[in-house]
């Protein structure tokens, strides 16, 4: 008799499942404010507690007429020579700062780094460029106030999922076209870099529809802006100058394409990448580092990665 040996790493078809009876059917149909609500719920279901060792504080400003909300991490002896700022994921539509507050408080506890965790406008309410704005105002604004922020001024290692990963990228060409070289390494996992490829579908895998990608699409970057080089940059990203650059790919995930096109563009143009396609592993399987051992070396790999940028 053949046996069926299962695609997926120790874990992950549980975590699949508990996602699908969370976010079930085509959820991306419902009303947004359901949407989100779902999503907080994801979140919250993943959630374990902050470490003891970590503590948060939160700041909003106004700029431009527009209040910007952020969160510290920092650990109780952690180093503050470096800071990751960290871009979380949600297609530009669903999340908040609470959808991510124990990852981000995970990342600062493994790693002994201090945290940034900018708040950003959702589409379709505010659709590009309004997100990654508000991602750059917050970096410039943490940037000129370390100080009276409790943090020192030394790298910067700017870090995103999905979504965030688009952002991440998009936010080191703005700072490098400004002439502003205060972004020192890029940490990406499974980033979406071409939004074009699914204005009308594409292909469907676990935890990730080609439906909801549509949906995303249309609301962030509707018509041809989503052919804008900070929308698309694998279409006419100019990738010259970059920060050197850590991307984590999930094998059984559509935008494992992505990651793999965009390594292979940085190297073109000799900017330094590390490639790491993890086996098993699904679209936005650092959710499962607590129930997946190959989840959680995922994130463990990732996390040595943040140490030696900071360290380089």
């Amino acid at each position: 008799m053949d046996l069926q040996v299962s695609p997926y790493a120790d874990g992950i078809e549980r975590f699949i499942n508990q996602c699908n009876g969370i976010m079930t059917g085509e959820y991306h149909k419902l009303p947004i404010v359901q949407q989100r609500a779902l999503y907080e719920a994801l979140a919250a279901h993943f959630n374990g507690p902050v470490p003891d060792c970590v503590s948060v504080d939160e700041t909003e400003y106004e700029a431009d007429g527009v209040v910007r909300r952020f969160r510290i991490y920092r650990k109780e002896g952690g180093r503050s020579d470096a800071m990751v700022f960290y871009i979380r994921g949600g297609g530009f539509v669903l999340g908040s700062l609470e959808t991510h507050h124990v990852l981000m408080a995970d990342i600062c506890a493994a790693t002994g780094l201090d945290v940034v965790a900018p708040d950003f406008r959702l589409a379709p309410e505010a659709p590009f460029p309004a997100a990654i704005d508000d991602c750059q105002d917050v970096l410039r604004h943490v940037i000129a106030n370390a100080s009276a922020l409790g943090l020192t001024l030394g790298k910067v290692l700017v870090c995103g999922d999905s979504s965030g990963g688009n952002m991440a990228v998009a936010l080191c060409m703005r700072m490098r076209d400004a002439g502003e070289a205060t972004i020192d390494a890029q940490l990406l996992f499974n980033p979406v870099l071409d939004f074009s490829r699914w204005r009308n579908g594409g292909g469907d895998a676990p935890l990730l529809t080609a439906g909801e990608m549509e949906f995303y699409t249309a609301c962030y970057a509707p018509g041809d802006t989503v052919l804008h080089p900070h929308v698309s940059p694998l279409l006419r990203g100019d990738f010259r100058g970059l920060p050197p650059a850590y991307v984590m790919a999930a094998e059984l995930d559509s935008l494992q394409v992505d990651s793999l096109t965009y390594a292979d563009k940085l190297r073109e143009v000799e900017v330094a990448c590390e490639l790491m396609v993890e086996k098993g592993l699904v679209h936005g399987a650092m959710r499962a580092r607590n129930m997946s051992a190959a989840a959680r070396a995922a994130f463990e790999r990732a996390c040595s990665k943040l140490v030696q940028f900071a360290d380089a």
